[in-house]
């Protein structure tokens, strides 16, 4: 297991201490595991899975299939007709409740603001092209969410 932990780092672009900042462990925990000095625990895999839940737990534990999980559509997603698109005109984007569709409101942002009519994206992506979207996921008020990870 220690070696699809080590393809999930990659994967994720993520060091050994960052993984284990996120999971709210010790580093040395990660780096034992890594090296093959121990065997992750089940209060190990079990944290893994909650923070990362786009991890396929089959390929996790059993090596079986692809790292990240095929993301269906919730059952209770709306439904529309129209151009497709995740900002297609057809989908409500009410995200606070107010009524307002506007999403400038709803997130709360870095203080740096996008060029919305900069075809090319944002002025912060064009000063650091390194900068792309990794995943993107939708969480729904019924307790589903949704990812989508963007071709690279």
């Amino acid at each position: 297991m220690n070696r699809r932990l080590q393809q999930f780092l990659e994967l994720e672009q993520l060091k050994p201490a960052q993984f284990a900042d996120i999971m709210g462990i010790q580093r040395s925990n990660v780096s034992h595991i890594l090296s093959g000095r121990n065997k992750p625990g089940y209060d190990f895999i079990q944290k893994f899975l909650v923070k990362f839940p786009s991890v396929n737990p089959d390929w996790l534990l059993l090596g079986r299939g692809k790292p990240l999980r095929e993301m269906n559509p919730p059952v209770s997603a709306p439904q529309h007709n129209g151009p497709a698109g995740l900002f297609s005109p057809a989908i409500d984007l009410d995200f606070d409740g107010s009524g307002d569709s506007s999403a400038s409101d709803s997130f709360g942002t870095d203080g740096n603001d996008t060029d919305e009519g900069n075809p090319e994206g944002s002025s912060e992506q064009l000063k650091n092209p390194s900068r792309y979207v990794r995943r993107i996921t939708l969480f729904y008020s019924d307790g589903t969410f949704q990812e989508f990870y963007p071709p690279k």
